[in-house]
């Protein structure tokens, strides 16, 4: 009998075992923050294969996106970064992704490789952090990253515990479930957050700090992690590119990230490039709020600059070839009529830079005194209208494949490039 009741308490003991972690799963699903979840799950749970992977901060995440490499070059990628991301974190982060991909290219935003802290102490920062940890799956690798990050002393375990098990910081946040929570959804866009908004910005100081002019990093720990990520892409035979994305910097930040040229030039399979001396975007129509975030036009741009210069310097094959990689289509199709949805009720410069990069046709008619603004004919120029349509006082242009439907008043219509149906309007744009 003794034996017996030792055997059923066994069993009790297992079926308690399994439904408590049945339950603490079904619970940190509901209520773990789903920002990481949203852009990163699929890298975690997909089982394609990328030829370029990107990490880095917000620079990164809002500035590179990889359904239109995928689109305009063939190029399969992952846009890793994330926001406020340091690169302690970021170190991290490419220790666990180059365990499950091999990829052929590895580029890294270097911007928050000015800073010298391993993470900033601030609530923000610490919540930020969960956007780019949380959606790791727990493992001996997240473990140690975030015992790094965290500087996790014996007497730190709570905090440690707060990250490797999101729940025990989430678990009070009943009272702002929302019905994303209860059905969250994975974003198609393959990490990449477009900013469909527009703030205008200013010239950067060129004349100032020309492309040769350079300062001292003055940030041991952000060279430190930079450092360790050019070894581990060395030791794995991995092409790394050091990069600087466009953003409203001042002279000093520009001077210092010059001087990352010298670092990469240390290592045989690292290269720098720097796209502030590029002429790549536009600050009065490119940026998306005063830091100089690259808004979704900018973000096409600079995407575009990478497509050339990735497909020019290391023969990538074309995915576009590939039947494995047909989903990307529909990915784009979901994520271009996203774009659309904010087009109804957007300004005049807005609604033009939402159309930047789009590969879609559309129809805009402006009036003379909207043709003297010159962010107005920069976008416009972006989106292939010649210089002669901008010289007749008014404009009424079609763009190739577009029917010739206008709208009331100053408008911009856009149009399905397979159907030619209708995709969304915004009218009155004076």
């Amino acid at each position: 009998m003794a034996e017996r009741g030792k055997g059923r308490f066994l069993v009790q003991a297992v079926c308690f075992l399994l439904g408590f972690f049945v339950l603490f799963a079904a619970l940190s699903r509901l209520l773990d923050d789903k920002m990481g979840l949203k852009y990163d799950g699929e890298f975690f749970t997909g089982r394609e294969q990328y030829q370029v992977l990107f990490f880095g901060s917000s620079h990164m995440f809002n500035g590179v996106l990889p359904l239109q490499l995928y689109r305009d070059y063939g190029i399969a990628s992952y846009n890793l970064g994330m926001t406020n991301e340091y690169p302690s974190t970021t170190y991290w982060r490419m220790v666990d992704a180059l365990d499950r991909q091999d990829p052929d290219l590895v580029v890294v935003d270097v911007y928050r490789a000015l800073s010298d802290a391993k993470i900033g102490q601030s609530d923000s920062d610490l919540a930020f952090l969960h956007n780019s940890m949380d959606s790791m799956p727990l493992s001996l690798t997240k473990v140690r990253a975030l015992a790094d990050i965290l500087d996790a002393k014996p007497g730190d375990l709570d905090n440690l515990f707060n990250f490797l098990f999101p729940l025990a910081q989430f678990h009070s946040r009943y009272s702002t479930l929302t019905e994303d929570d209860f059905h969250p959804y994975g974003m198609e866009s393959k990490g990449a957050m477009p900013l469909r908004v527009h703030c205008a910005g200013t010239p950067l100081p060129l004349a100032e700090v020309p492309a040769g002019s350079t300062a001292p990093l003055d940030s041991p720990t952000g060279e430190a992690y930079l450092r360790r990520m050019l070894e581990l892409c060395a030791g794995r035979e991995i092409p790394v590119v050091l990069l600087v994305l466009p953003y409203q910097a001042p002279a000093e930040e520009m001077a210092r990230l010059n001087g990352i040229a010298d670092l990469a030039a240390e290592y045989p399979g690292a290269t720098f490039l720097n796209l502030l001396y590029a002429d790549v975007v536009d600050p009065a129509t490119d940026f998306a709020d005063t830091e100089g975030h690259l808004n979704s036009a900018g973000a096409a741009k600079v995407t575009d600059c990478l497509g050339q210069w990735i497909t020019a310097r290391y023969g990538l094959a074309d995915c576009r070839l590939d039947p494995a990689y047909d989903s990307w289509r529909q990915n784009l199709a979901s994520v271009r009529r996203q774009q659309m949805n904010a087009l109804p009720g957007a300004d005049r410069v807005t609604a033009l830079m939402l159309l930047v990069g789009q590969d879609l046709p559309f129809t805009v008619q402006l009036s003379a005194p909207a043709l003297q603004d010159p962010a107005t004919c920069s976008l416009l120029r972006a989106l292939g209208v010649p210089e002669q349509a901008l010289a007749g006082g008014e404009l009424a242009w079609q763009s190739p494949g577009a029917p010739a439907q206008f709208g009331s008043g100053d408008s911009v219509i856009a149009f399905d490039p397979e159907t030619g149906a209708e995709l969304a309007r915004a009218e009155n744009l004076g």
